[in-house]
Order: C-alpha cells, then sequence, then structure tokens
C-alpha cells in the first residue's frame, strides 16, 4: 500500500477507507486514482488582452536617456534639501516688474534663482566645476544651465553665460531669449554648451520636491527647486514666536558625492537660500 500511494501520489490523510477499521485497501486507492482521471479538467483562464500603442523613441528622446543612464552610472548622487522664503524675491520681483516691462523683459523667478547661485558659487567656488579622474576642474565663469520642458518632446538645456557679469535684468533677458529660441525649435548648438551648473525649475509645473539627476556629466551638481506656495511657518516677530502663511518652496542640490561632499553642500545651500530670503527691496 506504501509503494501505491507513493507511485500514484496520493495522501493517505484525505481518502476514506473501505478495509476492516477504515483501513485503506489496493481497491480503494485505485478507484480514488479512477475518480480523478475522470474529472474534467479545470478550464484554462483567459486573461483579458492588454490594450495599449506603441510611441517610438525620438532623436531627442533617446538622447536624454543615454545621458540620464551615463550620468547615474557614472556618479555616486547624494541630494540635500533645505526650505527657502521667497517672501523677499516675490515683493522685490512686484515692485520692479513695471520697470522691466518697459524694457520688454518679464522678471521671472528664475532669474533671481540664477543671480542667487552666482552669489553661492562665491561662498563654495568647487560646486561650479567638473569631475576629471586626475582633478577637479573649477571655472571662474559661472555658465548656469537652465532646464526647459518641451512638452511631450523633452527637454533642453540652454546656458546663461557668464551669469556672473550680468545684472538681474541682464539675467532676465538672456532667459526670455533662450525660451523663446527653445520653444521655437531654434536652438543653435552654442546655446547649449559650455555649461558649468544646471538648475531645474521643475515647481513650474507643480512640483513641490524632487532630486534631479545631473544632467550634463562631468558638472558635479544640480539645483531643483519647486513650487512657491504658502505654507504654515513659524517666525519670532518682536522677540515671540508668531505662525504666518509665508511663499515657501523647497530647494534641493543634488551632487556627484566624488567631487563634493556634505559641507560643501550644505554650505553652497545655506548661502543660496539666505541669498533668496534677503533680498534687498531696491
Amino acid at each position: 500500500m506504501r509503494k501505491l500511494l507513493v507511485e500514484t501520489g496520493l495522501d493517505p490523510a484525505g481518502l476514506t477507507g473501505s478495509g476492516k477499521d477504515g483501513r485503506l485497501t489496493r481497491q480503494d486507492v485505485e478507484e480514488e486514482v479512477t475518480r480523478r482521471q475522470a474529472r474534467p479538467a479545470a478550464p484554462a483562464e483567459v486573461k483579458p488582452a492588454l490594450r495599449s500603442h506603441r510611441i517610438p523613441h525620438d532623436a531627442m528622446r533617446r538622447r536624454i536617456a543615454e545621458h540620464m543612464a551615463h550620468s547615474v552610472a557614472t556618479a555616486p548622487h547624494v541630494t540635500a534639501v533645505f526650505e527657502a522664503d521667497f517672501g523677499a524675491v516675490l515683493a522685490h520681483r512686484q515692485a520692479h516688474k513695471a520697470a522691466f516691462e518697459r524694457q520688454g523683459v518679464a522678471p521671472t523667478v528664475t532669474a533671481y534663482l540664477v543671480q542667487a547661485c552666482v552669489a553661492a558659487m562665491k561662498a563654495v567656488p568647487t560646486v561650479n566645476s567638473r569631475w576629471h579622474d586626475d582633478a577637479l576642474e573649477v571655472f571662474a565663469d559661472v555658465n548656469i544651465g537652465i532646464g526647459t520642458a518641451l512638452g511631450d518632446k523633452g527637454l533642453v538645456v540652454p546656458v546663461v553665460q557668464r551669469a556672473q557679469s550680468l545684472s538681474l535684468l541682464g539675467i532676465a533677458a538672456r532667459l526670455q531669449e533662450a525660451t523663446a529660441l527653445a520653444r521655437a525649435g531654434r536652438l543653435a548648438p552654442a546655446d547649449v554648451q559650455g555649461g558649468t551648473f544646471t538648475i531645474s525649475n521643475h515647481g513650474v509645473s507643480g512640483s513641490l520636491l524632487a532630486a534631479p539627476i545631473i544632467i550634463n556629466q562631468p558638472q558635479v551638481a544640480i539645483l531643483g527647486v519647486g513650487k512657491v506656495e504658502k505654507r504654515v511657518v513659524v517666525r519670532e516677530v518682536d522677540g515671540a514666536d508668531a505662525v504666518l502663511a509665508r511663499p515657501m518652496a523647497y530647494v534641493s542640490l543634488t551632487i556627484d558625492h566624488r567631487a563634493l561632499d556634505g559641507a560643501q553642500t550644505n554650505a553652497w545651500l545655506t548661502r543660496f537660500v539666505e541669498t533668496i530670503e534677503t533680498w534687498p527691496a531696491e
């Protein structure tokens, strides 16, 4: 019986014996085998077909994919996140909006970000650099690329050259021109080359927080700026804590950890946030 059960693969605990004292007989086992063989096979489960369509990758999407994969594979990415109060920037922007517009320039928040980056680079120059196997190449010129989304077509990164030599108005004018050229598909190769640092202003599309990948290797850092929105914060007013609604945004600096450490990263963000929060009224 033991041999028969092994051969048939039946579990004796699930069988009812007809022999003395309920013992299993050879006939019990053979009848159970016959019953199981006679059972109809369970119908195969029919799964509904997935409905889909394929979108071929265009040349830009392939280049973006290659850049992103190369960057992640090459550099160990680390991201630090600070919070910044944009009240001073928005007040300055509102106060000077008419003067800018008289010169045909829109004073975007991104222009303030670029100028604040220039100030932070003075505090931590190594953020404005490129990684090489034998050295860190630190640049005197601050050439800041601005990630510009082109809808479903992907993104491009026009570069504001020598931002350290430009006024806020000059930066805003360069950004306005670059954005118009990008959206018209008329950027020249020189317009996207020579960048030493990159800003991803992802907040313009509603994102609160992100940790962007370094777009252009071998740059060593990229700034991410989230959506500016009113949030409740605690501030000291006349020596007492006060609960206020302030226009706040999360700002992140993603670094290549081969080139930079936490000390430089946090020092850079500290100076950047200080510049944003203490923007002079005039």
